[in-house]
Parts: C-alpha cells; structure tokens; sequence
C-alpha cells in the first residue's frame, strides 16, 4: 500500500525525480528485509536501517556509511518534499561518514510532525563496495524450473482504450508471477491423458494465472490470502487442446476460458485499522503454453485477459478533505473504480544458478505496484 502510495503522489513528480537523479542514489529496499533482516554483511546493513525504522515501510535516506539520516512516513505538502531534500543534504553535510555519531532523525510528517530520534549505537559499519560471495538476501528463492513471469495490467476507458494516467495503482499494474514446477507437472498430466482432445485446465494451472490479475493495492486481491482479507466468490472453467502432433517436444497448448472472483475485507476476527474494501474481477482469458511432455514443463506462456473489474477502497477513519497525497500515504487514497480492463502475461522458465532444489516458491507481489 505505502510503496505504491509513495510511488504516485512522491516519485512521479518531476521535480523529484530530478532532484533525486541529480543529488541521491535511488535504491528500492524489500520492506520484508529490512524488517527482517537477513544474516552477512549486507544483513548487518539491513539491520541498522530497520534499527530506527518508525513503521514498516517508510522513505528512509542513508549517508555514505550506511547510517540513518533521516526517515520519513507522509509530507504536510507536495512543497515539503524537496525542502525534505534541503534538510537531508545539510544533515548530510554534517554527518557524511561513520566518524561522529549520527542520530537517526524520523518524521511522522515533515516537517510538522517530527519523532523522537534514534541515538547512533552501533558504530562504524563494514561496507563492501560490491556483492560478497554471499547469495543476495534480496533475490527471490526459486525452485529449480520454476516458470516467472510478468503480468501488466491496464484499466480502459469507456472507448475500450487504456486510461492516460498510468501513475495511480487503480489504472496500472505490473507483478511478478510464478507457475511452479509441480503445476506444470500436473497441466502436463492432463495434456498426456487428453491427447488431441479437448479437455478441462487443472484448477491449479489457472489460479497461477488468475491469482496476480487484478489493479490496486497489493492488499486488495479479491481471491483473499492478505491479513484481513477475505475471498467471497470465485469461478473459473478453462479448456485447452494441443495444436499440431505431439511427435515434436516441446508443442503447443491453446486455452481459453473465463474467471470470476469477488472479496473484500474482512469485518470477523481482523482488527482494523479502518479501512474498507470490495473487489470484484470478471475476466475472459485465452493464451498457449509451450509444454514438453517428456520432461513435464512449460517453455513458454503467454496470456491475454479482458473484461470488467469494480474496485472501491476507503478508510473511514480518515478526513482526507483537502489534503494532497502525500500527507496520508500509509493509507493510500480511496478508490471508487468500474470500468473494462486489460491484463497481460508472459513467462519462461527461471535460468539462474542461484535456483534452488526443493526451495519454497516465493508469491506474487512485488511488483512493482
């Protein structure tokens, strides 16, 4: 919710964007990681940058020692952002190193609301200038021949065509999406008792692609599965047949169908923080795998989706009234969304010699929302 907020009231201006390019070194740290830091060297950095952390997920500016200057969670105005950028710099003037200690100065909203600051007790840190022969704490762990993929979605307008306005996260998305290896074992089963006979996609095939497509929050899938959440309907049939003789490896798989999913947030057994949501996608799918039968896998998948979706969010709790963006972005803005959308999809199989035997697939959702 926050990264996507901060996404487009914050890094879509262009004066920020300037600024930034100009002065800092943008980087985009996994919230998960530095809220949970792993073990190493870049472990202990992660660890000292959540150490003064005020929540979750914020917009933090570190020196060139990988000390804490400043953290920062909403801006009283869109003005306040670059004079936040006037106060980092001459902090960082200051403190452009480890050799003094550097409390860690933290705004609920600058520069009206300011925190306590965190008091410098670490020390020095030890910085590598690249990656040490460690795996990168913050690449996915994937199974071995594991399918990733990338899905993009667009809302349209009333003319069938996507909205301009691609910066809020009702009108654009882009995730990350997997189809595990014993899901293509089970869609290859299928295709191997089918021969060149139509026959019905397995459930688990088509809920890899279902489950990312859908516009908004991260925390707004209507097939449920985030804290609060909760799935209220879901139907999908899907058939497929192969195309050509199956003499060749790998061949190809044509299917088409249609998904219906509807959720919400949950009012039983989740205390909320105020927020309210419905979420209903209804889409008509059709796409080809490439699938070797001899090794059970997918080569290729490639995917269309079209249809309607309605999306409304809000939180009651807020007075949003005459407020820009930026000063509530933990709590996003609200949506009141019903229109036609477009999703895409495209994947291959994971080529990596970090890809693990047996490991745990991670979800969706990274992207990039």
């Amino acid at each position: 919710m926050f990264a996507g907020a901060a996404r487009e009231a914050v890094f879509s201006n262009a004066k920020v964007v300037r600024r930034i390019n100009a002065q800092f070194i943008p980087v985009a740290l996994k919230a998960g990681l530095v809220n949970n830091p792993p073990a190493g060297l870049e472990g202990t950095l992660y660890a000292e940058i959540g150490r003064s952390k005020p929540a979750p997920q914020g917009i933090c500016v570190v020196n060139s020692a990988g000390k804490v200057l400043d953290w920062v969670l909403m801006f009283d105005d869109n003005e306040s952002i670059l004079k936040f950028f006037d106060h980092v710099l001459e902090r960082y003037a200051k403190f452009p190193d480890a050799k003094k200690p550097l409390p860690a100065e933290r705004f609920m909203r600058f520069p009206s609301r300011k925190l306590a600051d965190i008091q410098d007790t670490t020390g020095a840190l030890k910085i590598t200038d690249r990656h040490i022969d460690e795996k990168c704490p913050a690449k996915p762990i994937v199974r071995k021949g594991t399918l990733v993929g990338r899905v993009i979605g667009r809302a349209l307008d009333k003319q069938g065509k996507p909205v301009a306005d691609t910066l809020r996260q009702e009108h654009y998305m882009e995730a990350r999406f997997e189809v595990p290896p014993n899901v293509q074992r089970s869609l290859a089963a299928a295709v191997i008792r089918a021969g060149a006979k139509r026959f019905r996609i397995p459930d688990d095939f088509v809920r890899s692609l279902v489950s990312p497509a859908f516009l908004g929050q991260l925390d707004v899938n209507p097939l449920g599965g985030v804290p609060g959440s909760k799935n209220d309907s879901r139907k999908w049939e899907f058939w497929g047949q192969r195309v050509g003789s199956e003499d060749s490896q790998p061949f190809q798989v044509r299917f088409e169908g249609k998904s219906d999913v509807a959720g919400g947030q949950s009012r039983v057994g989740f205390r909320s923080d105020g927020r309210m949501w419905e979420h209903e996608v209804n889409l008509t799918w059709e796409g080809y795998v490439d699938i070797d039968t001899k090794e059970r896998c997918l080569k290729r998948l490639v995917a269309v989706a079209l249809g309607n979706e309605k999306l409304r969010w809000g939180n009651k709790r807020l007075t949003l009234i005459d407020e820009p963006d930026v000063a509530h972005l933990p709590a996003g803005h609200p949506i009141d969304l019903k229109c036609g959308v477009r999703y895409g999809l495209v994947a291959e199989p994971y080529v990596d010699h970090e890809a693990l035997e047996g490991a745990t697939n991670d979800g969706r959702k990274q992207p990039q929302r």
